[in-house]
């Protein structure tokens, strides 16, 4: 097989969204400045939304793929490297919630499953799992 490479990221609408979360709690921290509690409550919200927001600009890519497996995001910074023998099983999990439905792709890795969604990945989980299931194919 060719030395393949495909990645996934977070989609940039939702790093926006981010950004403007942690805009919208920093102006609550301005407003409520005067209540000691309230403000630490919104700077503290802006302060962990703004911390993904950065995560997601400097490190954007969630998973990625290549001839000897996949490469997945961990923590803020950190990667992953699983070989496609240490692989059980990638699935799409896909459950009626409330007013919707909730679709995640699953990688199995024995002591650990990786769950990503569509705002993680910026694709439909089902269509990257039929990606890797390709890939994983050609090893």
């Amino acid at each position: 097989m060719e030395n393949m490479f495909r990645a996934w990221r977070v989609p940039r609408p939702i790093i926006a969204v981010k950004l403007a979360g942690t805009a919208a709690f920093a102006l609550v921290a301005l407003w409520f400045s005067h209540d000691p509690s309230r403000l630490i409550v919104a700077a503290l919200a802006a302060l962990i939304v703004g911390a993904y927001a950065v995560r997601d600009l400097l490190s954007p890519v969630t998973l990625a793929v290549d001839a000897e497996g996949i490469l997945i995001r961990r923590g803020f910074f950190g990667q992953r490297r699983i070989l496609w023998g240490q692989i059980e099983r990638i699935r799409v999990d896909s459950r009626r919630r409330l007013a919707g439905r909730s679709t995640l792709l699953e990688i199995d890795v024995g002591e650990t499953i990786y769950f990503f969604s569509r705002y993680e990945i910026g694709a439909e989980p089902a269509d990257v799992a039929d990606e890797l299931k390709a890939a994983r194919a050609g090893e």
